[in-house]
């Protein structure tokens, strides 16, 4: 409860900025129904998918910054002296980093059918954004641990992405959900590949969490003046 509450704190902290990134999908929607376009139905799935694919840049980007942004302000300071472990200080950050994906999720959800996209494209693409962004807030955060936001960000996206790399023998589920984000839904095995990729993420989440939870309690805080 105390990691919920100051996640939403963070969150109300910077409102305005995670209002324009969740009612974007609501503007690009209008742009294309107000403005009478009427792109082809594989053009409309290749600009939800791109959309989808800016929410792990969302979570990516908020995890990167959320410590540095708290240490240059020293609330950092005040929070962990009210009786807040470390764990819970930075599953508050993890929250942060990935709670504002829930409703950019909900609003490409509710664009998307007005735009014509195609279901499977819909609940594919949604899924694998939602289980591949668990390991992604984890990675953010860690790398946060050592490196400037902006830094931290682009590391935790490349290091989510490296199982495109695997040859096709060591592929592992969060290979295939990256492919369903960058290309579209598959046919067979689905149900196996989220199943397999819920677990995998959950594991590697919790794996990569716990390894910035030990680090950050071996670490002195870095408090910086600008």
């Amino acid at each position: 409860m105390k990691s919920l509450r100051i996640a939403r704190q963070l969150l109300w902290a910077n409102r305005w900025l995670w209002l324009v990134l969740v009612l974007y999908p609501w503007g690009m929607a209008a742009i294309l129904l107000i403005g009478n376009i009427h792109p082809a139905p594989e053009d409309i799935a290749a600009i939800f998918m791109q959309q989808s694919t800016y929410g792990l840049a969302l979570v990516a980007f908020a995890g990167g910054a959320l410590l540095g942004n708290e240490q240059r302000s020293r609330r950092i300071v005040l929070v962990l002296s009210r009786a807040v472990s470390r764990r819970q200080y930075l599953a508050a950050l993890w929250l942060a980093a990935f709670l504002p994906l829930l409703l950019y999720v909900l609003d490409l959800a509710l664009t998307a059918p007005l735009l014509g996209a195609p279901a499977d494209v819909l609940s594919q693409t949604l899924g694998a954004l939602l289980l591949l962004s668990l390991t992604l807030a984890s990675l953010a955060v860690l790398a946060s641990l050592a490196l400037p936001g902006v830094i931290a960000g682009i590391l935790s996206l490349g290091m989510v992405s490296l199982p495109l790399l695997f040859p096709p023998g060591w592929q592992i589920a969060q290979t295939r959900l990256l492919q369903i984000l960058l290309s579209g839904p598959i046919t067979e095995n689905a149900r196996l590949v989220f199943g397999s990729g819920l677990l995998e993420g959950l594991a590697l989440s919790a794996a990569i969490f716990e390894g910035a939870v030990r680090i950050f309690k071996r670490r002195d805080l870095r408090l910086k003046s600008e």
